[in-house]
């Protein structure tokens, strides 16, 4: 699969490696698979459910584990489209990738 860019980013979702400027960003695994999910269906709400499962197929976790996961994202990504963020959480449903990707 290739690179998926938006913004100053290039996201390799197979190898789940984040880079900005070409330099690597540091991320936890399961934050790169919770971005790796939400970057390939952009602009779509993806429920807590598919996103839990994209990450951790299998494994029972709590929902705690998902928004501080989504917490990290934000805080490595920083300002983004329009500074209203990357990443915007559509209450009681899941979250939202804001920016185009190409």
């Amino acid at each position: 699969m290739p690179l998926v860019a938006f913004g100053p980013f290039r996201l390799d979702p197979h190898g789940r490696v984040l880079y900005r400027d070409g330099a690597v960003v540091a991320l936890p695994l399961k934050a790169a698979e919770v971005l790796a999910a939400l970057v390939t269906r952009p602009g779509e709400v993806l429920t807590k459910d598919e996103l839990l499962a994209a990450a951790w197929p299998d494994v029972v976790v709590e929902e705690g584990t998902l928004t501080r996961h989504v917490s990290t994202l934000r805080a490595a990504l920083g300002p983004g489209p329009a500074d209203g963020g990357w990443i915007e959480t559509v209450p009681k449903r899941g979250y939202r990738f804001a920016a185009q990707v190409s």
